[in-house]
């Protein structure tokens, strides 16, 4: 484009430039995943990138158009708003205010910075190449000017790629929508502002530029064709970052009642013109209408009896040691270190399963399903809010708040409802029931939110060295049982949670997270270890069972450490040692189980009856009997939720031991993995289909997460 050829060309140029530049993006990203494609999935991949670039370019050329009459100080102006508009829209996804002054205070300040940031380099951005009604762009306006702007412009699409390539992987969708939307524009501005230097002879007539929309069209077209029967090529597109962005841009337009759900790519809902039918709707049985548009409608089913109260005493006493994000990798008997020592000699005694797994990727859910051996979309969930203070609030509390605090993050904590916890059945069959509890800071476990209820001693241990606190607690409640008297107890563990410190006594594995982590695990291993001596010297005069295990996992990446925010194998795999009646003394299991099996093997030592529709199962039944296991599947999940109510992760897994399912119910997309290692497997594994049934029929029955004030 030369300064004397009209402004106009600037504006409807950035619509095929923006096109391009996405759907090469979109291509290059998700050739780049690894994906065995062919012809047909790489010019779907171009198709959704060139889509969603047409409608960022159509919008950026627009508001370059509805502003091009603006004296100069108007246009500016108005570019400052969009960029305000940008930050504010940042700083409500990321929750910036809520944060300041508690432990994510540097976070909070840093996000606040790239918000600012983003807004204003979007009303700089906009400004520079903004034309007027008889100018070019500021860009353009000399034949130097693209020259030196355009390299820096690419170089800054390059940063924000790289930043959102490295950058809190896995968290703040918001910011790295952000990023990849400004590295769009900003080489989409440089290819505008270079037309320049086009030679004339080589530049399209009008015709020709019709053809040519037409023809990077076709993709478009293509890509709306294949995608919607194509479940691999659906999870590879959503795998990347840039093809995942344009395919959910296109879901967004295509989605015409609002209900979150599209009927176009992919989508599945069966019900456009109707926001309250979508795929991941809750199926309201008997009804005469298929609510989340598989397996029709759902019948109605008889609400489960209330099982008997036996009258005899339980045979057994039982004890529940549970370690807060401790993965099954990083124990003595499964990993490289030997980061429990004191655990490793203990379950000699008793029987180990090395192939366990969580109901759910962080303690909220993960502890709720082990109470109730039911998986955590089953049960019914209370609001609880949290505060920047980390408080914990109900719905009707909201008045409480404190001058400046602020609503962060909302969750969920079981109600009652018909899935009784364990100590509930226990303690009504005359067993006395305690638990001793380190909870950090979360709040989950506060005896006042009513989750745990039907303890008659209920311990929160605070202050310092807390792992040496349970334990010392937990063995005042055990001295001070009566031998006539069956009891239950559970102790909590905090300790590889927490923030690090060193700790004297345990080995050292240097200063990386792995390094650290580990020397967390060891310092827990060392106060669970007087524990169980004490249990052990307590075992010579009555008969007590133990179980040991995990509320989760942990991943552990070069730079931080995050849980609940995925299903992967770090995430949900944990450790699970058994000793009691059942249990042969020295034996490894690689039985499939789960924590949702804890409670029904509780129930089955203290001889109290269990409910029906529980999804756990007792574990010395599964040792007696192999077969009855031999086709198990169980089901992970995760989610949670903004302080408006908004999902930034909701999400699914069903496995077998060799195969996996991971479903994203933000987006609809399914991905099937071998399990060991959480490689990637063509969705059209026949192993696969026995999943995709045990999914479809889990998520009939459950829906979304249920919450109810």
């Amino acid at each position: 484009m030369s300064v004397e050829d009209p402004p106009r060309t600037a504006f409807l140029a950035h619509i095929p430039f923006a096109a391009g530049v996405a759907g090469l993006a979109s291509l290059i990203d998700f050739l780049g995943g690894g994906q065995g494609v062919g012809v047909s999935a790489a010019l779907a991949a171009l198709g959704v990138g060139v889509g969603a670039g047409a409608v960022l370019g159509g919008v950026f050329a627009g508001v370059l158009r509805g502003l091009r009459r603006l004296p100069p100080w108007g246009r500016a102006l108005a570019w400052l708003a969009i960029g305000a508009g940008l930050t504010a829209w940042l700083m409500d996804q990321l929750g910036v205010f809520a944060r300041f002054g508690g432990k994510d205070h540097a976070d909070a300040v840093a996000a606040a910075v790239a918000g600012v940031g983003a807004g204003l380099g979007l009303a700089v951005l906009g400004f520079v190449a903004q034309p007027s009604a008889d100018k070019p762009a500021w860009l353009s306006r000399t034949r130097k000017r693209p020259l030196w702007t355009g390299p820096l412009l690419t170089l800054a699409a390059i940063g924000f790629i790289v930043a959102d390539r490295q950058v809190g992987v896995d968290n703040y969708p918001a910011a790295h929508t952000a990023l990849r939307v400004m590295a769009v524009l900003m080489l989409t501005i440089t290819g505008v502002i270079c037309m320049r230097y086009w030679p004339r002879r080589l530049r399209l007539p009008a015709w020709g530029r019709r053809v040519g929309a037409g023809l990077l069209a076709l993709p478009f077209v293509w890509a709306l064709v294949v995608v919607d029967g194509d479940r691999d090529l659906l999870a590879g597109l959503l795998a990347r970052p840039f093809s995942s962005l344009s395919l959910r841009t296109l879901r967004t337009l295509g989605d015409v009642d609002r209900d979150g759900y599209s009927p176009i790519l992919g989508g599945g809902d069966c019900a456009p013109f109707n926001a309250a039918v979508h795929p991941f709707a809750r199926e309201l049985p008997g009804n005469g209408v298929d609510d989340n548009c598989v397996l029709g409608d759902l019948a109605v089913e008889a609400p489960p009896a209330d099982p008997p109260v036996p009258d005899k005493p339980p045979p057994t006493s039982v004890i529940l040691i549970t370690i807060d994000t401790l993965r099954a990798d990083h124990v003595s008997w499964g990993g490289k270190r030997n980061t429990t020592p004191e655990m490793k000699k203990w379950s000699e005694s008793g029987t180990r399963f090395v192939r366990a797994y969580t109901g759910g990727s962080w303690t909220s859910l993960a502890l709720s399903s082990l109470f109730r051996g039911v998986y955590p979309r089953r049960l019914v969930w209370n609001p609880f809010y949290e505060t920047n203070k980390f408080r914990l609030l109900r719905s009707t509390e909201m008045d409480q708040l404190d001058d400046g605090e602020l609503v962060k993050l909302k969750f969920g904590l079981p109600a009652p409802d018909k899935y009784v916890p364990l100590q509930t059945f226990l303690k009504r069959r005359g067993m006395y029931t305690a638990a001793v509890i380190d909870d950090g800071s979360t709040g989950f476990l506060d005896a006042s939110t009513g989750a745990y209820p039907d303890f008659d001693e209920y311990q929160e241990v605070s202050g310092k060295s807390l792992d040496v606190a349970v334990t010392d607690a937990a063995i005042k409640i055990l001295d001070a049982q009566p031998k006539d008297r069956p009891f239950f107890l559970w102790a909590h563990y905090f300790g590889p949670h927490g923030g690090h410190s060193w700790h004297r006594g345990v080995p050292r594995w240097g200063n990386s997270v792995v390094g650290k982590y580990d020397h967390e695990v060891a310092w827990t291993d060392k106060q669970v270890g007087r524990l169980l001596e004490r249990i052990d010297e307590l075992a010579k005069e009555r008969e007590i069972a133990v179980i040991i295990t995990a509320d989760h996992g942990e991943s552990l990446g070069a730079k931080r450490r995050t849980h609940g925010v995925g299903v992967g194998e770090d995430d949900i795999r944990v450790p699970l040692v058994v000793r009691g009646p059942g249990f042969a003394p020295g034996t490894t299991s690689k039985q499939l189980v789960g924590t949702v099996d804890v409670m029904p093997t509780i129930l089955k030592w203290t001889e109290t009856p269990a409910p029906d529709g529980l999804d756990g199962r007792d574990l010395a039944g599964i040792l007696s009997n192999p077969a009855s296991n031999k086709n198990r599947v169980l089901v992970a999940e995760t989610w949670r939720f903004v302080a408006n109510g908004d999902a930034t992760h909701n999400m699914v897994t069903v496995f077998d031991g060799t195969y996996k399912l991971v479903c994203n119910l933000l987006d609809e997309a399914l991905s099937a993995r071998k399990q060991q290692g959480d490689k990637p497997l063509p969705y059209g594994e026949p192993k696969i289909e026995r999943l995709q049934d045990a999914l479809d029929q889990y998520l009939e029955r459950t829906g979304p997460p249920n919450f109810v004030d």
